[in-house]
């Protein structure tokens, strides 16, 4: 990043995740005065606002369903620029947060603000734009980079927008309760229909792909399920009798099963190719590939105990299946072969930071003040600090970085900086004891940091 031509009397209080403007990567720089947009690759800055000149700041959601804040300035010379600032989407509902901290300092500083429930407004966009099928189209031209096309299918609901108030004439009593009685019966009748309707559409059927562009999926009558054939020198895990409703799986190919009552996000991929999902309740994702490993993760979005699960198919077989209570819970490594013919369950919380534990190597956390440590075999790199003050790292092994404070929020970011799938850990501790602690083993996989102490 170029030097920010800081005055005395100026000082960083904030600095944003990743946002997009254009197409184009860059990092939003708060100080006590102005607001610097630095383009990321390149280091330089792109646009360097006075609070002054700032008309009015709004969030958003635009198109694509992704959170905005609208930036409206008056340059000196009288002309108007609008810029809009794009949150990409990540676990942990981080990039609502970075918003909200957005807003507050600007609304600080004097700049007026507009503030909107962006959960709901993309909870109402994303059931309004989607189809019964499923499947996800998008015909606005977007300047966003590019995503890989993967083809999936799964449950949706359309909402219809509230219909515009009118005024309705009086009604004799009879009339009223005759209408009553009609809708009544109207309303049975209709619940009777769907309910058939949901019953012949239970099953997804994958589509014919030819190329990589998303095709629509005919649903058809569901057929016998699949039964799971386990290997005869493989001990199988008994699946519980919590298991999910019996559903049935394409006959060919790799997919990915999703099940959650509440909303998740992550990512999913092989071959180093990954896409981000975000979404709720019974999603199906198909793969383009054979047999390789299938990485990534999936997390809650919530702090909820129900049970989220996430399973793998190859050739209608299950191979695969985790599952998560835990608040927030992570699920990782989807699968670490796609031709292994075991059904893996999800170890307990507390077995999978035993794993961390035993993967770590010893290291002595000194009794005082703010640490964060950083493990990884390959080479990381990111930020860290706390209070608008921010050091940047990079290195490889095992590393302990001191935060110069006493109390607040330890921010930042950790990256692999390679594409391996060897695991990196974060932690942050207190005067001795474990605040926090993630971990990723997706290539190039990135732990965002922000931990009150």
């Amino acid at each position: 990043m170029d030097n920010l031509n800081l005055n005395s009397d100026e000082a960083i209080i904030h600095t944003t995740q990743t946002i997009i403007i254009n197409g184009v990567r860059h990092e939003a720089v708060l100080t006590s005065r102005r607001l610097i947009l630095v383009e990321s690759e390149k280091g330089q800055i792109h646009e360097d606002i006075l609070f002054a000149d700032i008309v009015l700041a709004k969030s958003g959601i635009n198109k694509l369903r992704e959170p905005i804040i609208t930036i409206s300035v008056n340059s000196p010379d009288g002309e108007s620029l609008t810029v809009d600032l794009i949150f990409i989407p990540g676990t942990g509902g981080h990039n609502s947060r970075d918003i909200e901290r957005c807003l507050a300092i600007l609304k600080q500083h004097a700049v007026p603000v507009e503030s909107r429930n962006l959960a709901g407004d993309a909870v109402l966009r994303d059931r309004g734009e989607r189809t019964n099928t499923g499947v996800l189209a998008i015909d606005e031209k977007t300047v966003r980079p590019a995503v890989p096309e993967w083809s999936f299918m799964g449950t949706s609901n359309q909402v219809k927008q509230p219909m515009k108030e009118e005024e309705v004439p009086e009604r004799s009593p009879i009339f009223l309760i005759g209408m009553m009685v009609l809708v009544i019966g109207v309303i049975i009748s209709g619940m009777f229909i769907v309910g058939q309707v949901i019953h012949a559409k239970n099953a997804p059927v994958s589509p014919n792909i030819t190329g990589p562009a998303v095709t629509t999926i005919v649903t058809p009558t569901p057929g016998p399920l699949p039964t799971p054939a386990p290997s005869p020198v493989s001990q199988v895990t008994p699946i519980q009798a919590e298991s999910l409703p019996s559903i049935a799986i394409p006959p060919s190919g790799i997919w990915v099963r999703v099940d959650y009552p509440g909303n998740f996000s992550g990512s999913i991929g092989a071959l180093g190719r990954n896409v981000e999902v975000s979404d709720s309740g019974t999603q199906y994702y198909q793969l383009p590939v054979i047999d390789t490993n299938i990485d990534g993760s999936i997390a809650k979005l919530d702090g909820t105990s129900e049970k989220m699960v996430v399973e793998i198919y190859k050739d209608g077989v299950l191979i695969s299946r985790k599952s998560t209570r835990a608040p927030f819970g992570l699920i990782e490594q989807l699968a670490s072969g796609i031709e292994q013919t075991d059904i893996a369950v999800t170890a307990a919380p507390t077995q999978e930071s035993q794993t961390i534990d035993n993967y770590l190597p010893r290291l002595s956390i000194p009794g005082t003040g703010i640490w964060v440590r950083v493990y990884y075999p390959g080479s990381f790199s990111g930020t860290l600090g706390g209070r608008g003050i921010f050091t940047t790292v990079k290195s490889t092994g095992d590393q302990l970085y001191n935060i110069p404070v006493n109390a607040g929020i330890v921010e930042g970011s950790i990256e692999k900086d390679d594409a391996s799938a060897g695991k990196l850990v974060v932690e942050v501790y207190k005067d001795g004891a474990m605040m926090s602690r993630a971990a990723t083993t997706i290539p190039h996989g990135l732990i965002d940091i922000h931990t009150p102490v």
